[in-house]
This record gives structure tokens, C-alpha cells and sequence, in this order.
């Protein structure tokens, strides 16, 4: 897993590539910080350039989310297609998560 943090406006956008799978877990810390260094009220992850995604990646996300609540910002997703959009509605992030096209 790979990922880059654009800040645009109330905006901080990440946008990571590769897999998010098991052996990508030691990445949330680093990526949490990167996200909720500035104070841009909306944050979101472009997941675009994601090919897979597995329960550990799903929990990554879930991380992200809290530390996100836990500074009162808003988080979403965006870019999700093929399988990893599949596996995200499976789960029923979409009752966790914006979705955005």
C-alpha cells in the first residue's frame, strides 16, 4: 500500500494505490497522522488505485474513521471499483462512510 495526502481548500485527500491487505496494517499509523495533521474539516480517501482490499484493509479504514470522529471531521470514500467496491458494500461501509463518485 502506497498513498499520497493532498491538502485543497477544507479538503485533505488521500490517495493510495497498491493493496490494502494484512501485510499493509503497519501503514495506518503514518497515514492517520499524514491525514490529521492540518485542520481541513473533510477528509477523503480515494481508493482509485486500490486492486484489493481484505478484512485488515476494511479495518484500516475503520481506524482512519475513528481518528477522524475523534477530531470531529468528516470522512469519505471515493474511487472504489471492481472488487474492492464489492467488498466495501458487502461489508456495509456505506452505512459507515460517504460514498462519493
Amino acid at each position: 500500500m502506497k498513498y499520497q495526502v493532498t491538502e485543497n481548500g477544507n479538503t485533505v485527500t488521500a490517495r493510495i494505490s497498491g493493496q490494502m491487505t494484512f501485510s499493509e496494517r503497519g501503514e495506518v499509523s503514518g497515514l492517520s497522522l499524514a491525514l490529521m495533521r492540518g485542520n481541513q474539516p473533510d477528509i477523503v480517501v480515494d481508493l482509485s488505485g486500490v486492486e484489493s482490499i481484505d478484512s485488515a484493509g476494511l479495518g484500516i479504514l475503520l481506524i482512519l474513521r475513528e481518528s477522524a470522529q475523534e477530531k470531529g471531521r468528516k470522512i469519505a470514500l471515493s474511487g472504489m471499483t471492481g472488487s474492492v467496491k464489492e467488498v466495501l458494500e458487502l461489508a456495509c461501509f456505506e452505512t459507515l462512510f460517504t460514498f462519493k463518485s
